[in-house]
């Protein structure tokens, strides 16, 4: 998030264009994102889908 200069995730979530709450849920074992915000996130920070999700398996 440093090298996009986003210093918190109300920033983060606005830059992806979700809400501070799905966000959170992304973010958490609380639940399985949808396909859809993963890709946002995935390609903001320029990863692979798979890592982000392959993470928050191990989490």
């Amino acid at each position: 998030m440093a090298k996009r200069k986003i210093s918190n995730y109300t920033e983060l979530a606005k830059s992806l264009g979700i809400s501070k709450n799905q966000l959170s849920n992304i973010l958490s074992n609380r639940y399985t994102p949808i396909k859809v915000n993963i890709e946002k996130l995935s390609n903001f920070l320029k990863v692979n889908p798979l890592k982000l999700l392959e993470e928050k398996k191990n989490a």
